[in-house]
């Protein structure tokens, strides 16, 4: 109990601590915010606390609370606030070019797998005789389609603990540091358009129109959310099952009632995701790993080759240059940091970060079944 009200006063002091780093604009804190976003700080801040006090807050019972509350919550008040009639800015190409990243993902250890076999056997060797390859599938699984299918993939593929609790923290690092990246490019997306002649993603100007939503619409909203959500808890689904049917909700409650508050319930969702991401925070451990070099080094190479041929797709399919960092967030990150991401650049972005995360979500085992079918076939 006291672990668990320490850790719900810490994600309280994160959250006013974000609100005020993001406000400021000019000085150290201001050319700090450049580069480190307020929602990535409030990841990364709990996580310096408890690693800096030795403080052990990855079991306590608030990420359950989050994960069944939380969520949830985020889910349908971020889908709510998307109007249908800007479904048109996600498009075909932002959508092929977010399958052609999975597709990508799946299929690169593969490739490296069989140029490896075909340059140096005695590599080869090491990745099966010591099993390191069994270490890429949950990654597949983690970049893909989130935690749920790296505990799935790592379970079907018999991986001992002791490589998966180093391939979680490698991976979360690795992760970390490219969101940052992410964080940093996707601001400098005009620029970007700009120089390499893409196709900007819309004119947002001529959509804002000054709508006064009264006191009782909001209320009537509130309303509506709670009970669904009050629905969906005493049926208890699975976690997809809630993800998917209160994105469904979300959609059809924010385009068939007029009286809707789009507004606000894009607010508490955007005030959700740093809770989350805040929370998520306290389960990230600084500590040694032991993983042999091989494997840092394939997966190093695995995400730089991902992050060029996205690149490069995005470049063939002239879509805006925002699409690359979503589409590549959306599958490595999940349902808190792609629409976070979003955000980033243009917060109206957020549920169409989400629907992509979705999909991520949904098809990450597949992906991780294909890689796994397709090694042992070159293994045999």
């Amino acid at each position: 109990m006291y672990q668990n009200a320490l850790g719900i006063l810490l994600v309280i002091v994160t959250f006013f601590i974000v609100k005020y780093y993001e406000k400021q604009n000019n000085g150290i804190i201001g050319a700090i915010s450049n580069w480190i976003p307020g929602i990535l700080l409030s990841f990364i801040f709990p996580a310096i606390v408890t690693n800096s006090f030795g403080l052990s807050l990855e079991e306590i019972a608030l990420h359950n609370w989050s994960k069944k509350y939380l969520y949830p919550l985020v889910i349908i008040c971020i889908m709510s606030s998307m109007s249908l009639s800007q479904i048109k800015i996600i498009g075909l190409k932002p959508l092929i070019l977010f399958v052609f990243g999975s597709f990508i993902i799946s299929m690169i250890p593969v490739i490296l797998i069989s140029l490896v076999l075909l340059i140096d056997l005695s590599f080869f060797n090491v990745l099966i005789n010591e099993e390191l390859w069994k270490g890429f599938i949950p990654v597949v699984g983690s970049w893909i389609g989130g935690s749920s299918s790296m505990l799935v993939l790592q379970e079907h593929i018999s991986l001992n603990e002791e490589l998966f609790l180093s391939v979680l923290f490698f991976d979360t690092l690795l992760q970390n540091i490219v969101m940052i990246f992410l964080f940093q490019s996707v601001k400098k997306t005009d620029q970007i358009n700009r120089f390499f002649k893409l196709n900007p993603i819309i004119d947002f100007k001529e959509e804002n129109k000054k709508n006064t939503i009264s006191t009782k619409a909001k209320l009537k909203s509130f309303a509506i959310i709670f009970s669904i959500l009050a629905l969906f808890n005493f049926f208890n689904f699975n976690f997809l099952t809630n993800v998917i049917g209160l994105s469904i909700m979300g959609l059809v409650l924010g385009n068939a009632l007029k009286f809707w508050d789009h507004k606000t319930n894009l607010i508490l969702g955007s005030v959700g995701i740093v809770l989350i991401m805040a929370i998520l925070g306290l389960r990230l451990k600084i500590e040694n790993f032991d993983l042999p070099l091989i494997f840092i080094l394939f997966v190093l190479v695995w995400m730089i080759l991902n992050m060029l041929f996205l690149v490069l797709m995005g470049w063939g399919l002239r879509v805006s240059f925002v699409w690359i960092p979503i589409a590549l967030m959306a599958n490595i990150g999940g349902l808190s940091t792609s629409p976070a991401l979003a955000s980033a650049y243009d917060k109206r972005l957020m549920p169409h970060a989400i629907v992509l995360a979705i999909l991520s979500m949904a098809t990450g085992t597949f992906w991780g079944l294909i890689t796994t079918f397709c090694i042992q076939s070159i293994i045999k």
